[in-house]
């Protein structure tokens, strides 16, 4: 009976280790707590994200681990969970050393052979990276409506506005060197040719082909900034651009980098504002490119200089994190960085940030001057 007793416990523990085995390497993370809510066990992974060992968390409530507003949710989520007797699946935010994530978390209730709930099974699983592509492919199909609405009312415009230059033209040519209407027609033909400049630049910036292509900063600029210019004059925005045209040419993707380009120069007209609503002597936005050297390579560096709110040094770090955004509620994604560092990131290059909070944001992109892709 006793050689019955060591082989029967020894085949219990085998088997416990098989499963502790079998637990510890799944990714979810797992949980049990008893019927007034306090934990029993609990996975390797999930006291990992606690800080804690398996075995300090028995005996613990959830008040001991999250802040309060996170910690009462929490206990609501079991409340509902023992009082229905059903599950609960939710896609939810998490806190972990002081960063947020999205977690997909199943809540049941435990039974004993009797059927009577005795405790709470927890399961959650840090979904963060899916529901970043989530909300990049939504911000991707909200581009393409976009740039297919830009290309439809640029179409629209184009066709009437070179009627415009070409009846303005036939009264240039028609009227007598040195007359108001022949004065009057050349303005109308200048205006209008500059119409259609900005109107082939939306049909550029409209069309989102991946294919890379030799392209000169100080166009890419350019282009950009000429969808911009008329809200940044309106703001009273001035802005200050030193990119040389001799620069050498990079093979990038010229939607994507004018994407990076609108979203930095969106970025500084917001905080811009926010630091001087109306005109300002220091209400300037700063742009230059030179070629410099990394590891002995020939690189391209752009900087995007302002003058505004700045970033407070607690959030610099945090502020290339999908769904981190300094702006209120609506006003802002929180994927504009986030998308932008992965675009520069994609073409070789890197994407960085200096602030003092109050005084300044410099935004520095550096991308490889590369002959092919």
């Amino acid at each position: 009976m006793g050689i019955d007793r060591k082989r029967a416990a020894e085949a219990l523990s085998i088997s416990e280790n098989k499963y502790r085995v079998l637990l510890e390497n799944l990714p979810q993370r797992i949980f049990y707590k008893d019927i007034n809510f306090v934990y029993v066990s609990c996975s390797e992974n999930y006291a990992k994200d606690l800080n804690v060992r398996p075995e300090e968390i028995v005996g613990k409530t959830d008040y001991d681990f999250y802040p309060k507003e996170l910690a009462e949710k929490y206990r609501t989520d079991d409340k509902k969970v023992i009082e229905s007797g059903q599950t609960i699946d939710v896609e939810e935010k998490y806190v972990k050393d002081e960063k947020e994530f999205f977690a997909h978390t199943i809540k049941t209730p435990l039974r004993d052979e009797h059927g009577a709930i005795i405790g709470i099974l927890g399961v959650f699983l840090d979904v963060s990276e899916k529901v970043a592509l989530q909300m990049e492919a939504e911000h991707v199909r909200h581009l393409v409506s976009l740039g297919e609405l830009a290309a439809g009312v640029a179409h629209e415009i184009n066709n009437p506005i070179m009627g415009v230059i070409n009846c303005a033209q036939i009264l240039f040519d028609k009227g007598s060197d040195g007359s108001r209407e022949k004065d009057v027609a050349n303005r109308i033909i200048k205006e209008g040719k500059r119409i259609a400049s900005i109107v082939s630049r939306l049909l550029s910036y409209a069309r989102r082909g991946e294919a890379k292509e030799s392209a000169k900063i100080h166009t890419l600029v350019s282009e950009a900034l000429a969808l911009s210019d008329a809200q940044l004059h309106k703001e009273g925005i001035l802005i200050n651009v030193n990119v040389p045209q001799q620069l050498p040419a990079l093979f990038v993707q010229p939607q994507q980098i004018q994407q990076v380009f609108l979203n930095l120069i969106s970025n500084a007209r917001y905080s811009l504002n926010q630091k001087y609503p109306g005109e300002h002597a220091g209400k300037t936005l700063d742009i230059s490119a030179r070629q410099i050297s990394i590891n002995n390579s020939p690189s391209i560096r752009i900087d995007f200089f302002d003058r505004g709110m700045g970033i407070p040094a607690g959030i610099l770090g945090k502020i290339m994190e999908p769904f981190f955004t300094s702006k209120p509620k609506g006003k802002g994604t929180g994927l504009g960085l986030s998308i932008s560092h992965g675009i520069i990131s994609g073409h070789g290059g890197k994407l960085s940030v200096e602030s003092n909070e109050g005084e300044f944001t410099r935004i520095i992109i550096t991308l490889p001057v590369t002959q092919e892709a």
